[in-house]
């Protein structure tokens, strides 16, 4: 006598096995993305710094607004400028100042990012021009 074996029907199993699959890979995903991105802002954010503060050290964009503005051309996600001493003409020759330029970068709100996804920017110079030309 012999015993007839019917085949199991396993497309249920593939299922499973894909849905425990992908929450893992969506997971890592979202996240270099959103991480990407952070780092990405970091940058440009880097960036906007370093380039205001040369605009501030030759006399330029001392004026109300106007260092925000230059860094909010450099990168969109900007969202502050502070520049200490806080003056609206530029100070004289040697003086030392900073400016820190502060930039949103939370994209997804997926995955927690470094200090809620706000980024903060120093840069330290120092006067080396006092004739004030265009921003």
């Amino acid at each position: 006598m012999t015993r007839i074996r019917r085949g199991r029907d396993e497309g249920g199993a593939a299922a499973v096995e894909f849905a425990l699959v992908m929450i893992p890979f969506f997971v890592l995903i979202f996240g270099l993305i959103e991480y990407g991105w952070y780092f990405y802002v970091g940058q440009n954010t880097s960036g906007a710094a370093s380039t205001v503060a040369r605009k501030l050290e030759v006399g330029d964009c001392w004026g109300s607004g106007q260092a925000l503005a230059y860094a909010q051309a450099q990168s969109a996600q900007v969202t502050g400028v502070t520049k200490n001493p806080d003056v609206t003409s530029s100070p004289t020759r040697g003086t030392s100042f900073t400016v820190t330029v502060t930039a949103n970068a939370q994209l997804l709100d997926f995955l927690p990012v470094p200090t809620g996804g706000t980024i903060t920017r120093t840069v330290s110079a120092q006067i080396e021009d006092d004739e004030v030309s265009s921003c």
